[in-house]
């Protein structure tokens, strides 16, 4: 990741427009377009002028992103931060508005966790899985399914590189998720086990991961199977009461579980209790998650016209 595109990725994950910071740095709109592109050389003046603007120390992560061994654990920080503010922006503006700079953050993670030194190869390998992983969920939000299986293949790898557990578990769970497109029932299963049978993974991993694999079940036709499932994922669910969703799960509340499990019963052929159960998780959901593109289409497995303000 250049230099250009790093400012770039770091105004994207702020929310603020091209034009709106060349209002406030008192450059070009197309100026800043060459810098940003790579078409012109980032001078330190227009960096000074992106962390005046932005808060961000972006001058040290210019440097890290030339020299990708030199990465310490104050630069994963950064990225970090740039993640968790992306995030917000797609839950705003949907998956389209922040696919480029979620690329740009991928390709700047995935060279930390290669050339990274022994010390914090684990951790860069970490973020690098979590930044990969929601790359690829934004490919597959907008319908791009072929790249976001390549791009989750990529972050199961490095989830293994990190040994970090909950990255291995979530990662596998996203990867059966979008595989779902592919037609392989028994891959999807697969991979199902596989995140499933991760050792010491985080208690509130596993109950998504179990109330996912009821719905895979559900979905196929397994009825039988997918009602035993489902009473594992509520008793899973039951023993998460009171633990803290890890960060990577920053769109985890009880209430979206209820939706989740919703979809489990519509599927089952439940279509009332279903409707009951989701319309009881909106109530406890954050005002801040009911307007995304991923709640939506969570109600639309639920039923169709089942919207956030209904």
């Amino acid at each position: 990741m250049g230099p250009g595109a790093l400012l770039r990725a770091a105004r994207e994950a702020a929310g603020i427009s091209l034009r709106a910071m060349a209002e406030r740095t008192f450059y070009s709109k197309a100026y800043l377009s060459l810098i940003e592109t790579g078409q012109r050389p980032a001078p330190a003046g227009v960096t000074a002028a992106y962390e005046r603007v932005l808060g961000a120390d972006l001058e040290r992560l210019t440097v890290v992103a030339r020299t990708p061994a030199s990465v310490d654990a104050a630069a994963l920080s950064d990225v970090a931060v740039m993640l968790a503010a992306t995030r917000r922006i797609e839950d705003a503006a949907g998956a389209i508005a922040v696919l480029q700079a979620a690329r740009g953050m991928s390709a700047m993670t995935e060279a930390f966790a290669e050339q990274a030194r022994t010390a914090a190869r684990d951790t860069a390998a970490s973020l690098a899985s979590e930044v990969t992983q929601y790359r690829g969920w934004l490919e597959h939000a907008i319908g791009a399914d072929v790249a976001a299986r390549r791009t989750l293949n990529t972050a199961v790898s490095l989830a293994q590189e990190s040994r970090d557990p909950d990255r291995l578990a979530h990662s596998l769970g996203f990867l059966g998720y979008v595989t779902v497109s592919a037609g392989d029932y028994g891959e999807v299963l697969a991979l199902s086990d596989a995140a499933l049978a991760v050792r010491d993974a985080h208690p509130i991993v596993t109950a998504y991961g179990r109330m996912r694999r009821a719905e895979l079940l559900a979905a196929h036709g397994d009825k039988g199977e997918a009602q035993r499932a489902l009473a594992l994922a509520d008793a899973a669910a039951d023993s998460t009461d009171g633990i803290e969703p890890p960060a990577s799960m920053y769109w985890w509340s009880t209430g979206f579980g209820a939706v989740q499990r919703g979809g489990v019963l519509s599927l089952l052929g439940r279509p009332t209790e279903a409707v009951q159960e989701a319309t009881a998780g909106l109530a406890a959901m954050p005002a801040e998650h009911l307007e995304t593109e991923w709640l939506a289409s969570a109600l639309r497995r639920v039923d169709p016209d089942l919207t956030a303000d209904a």
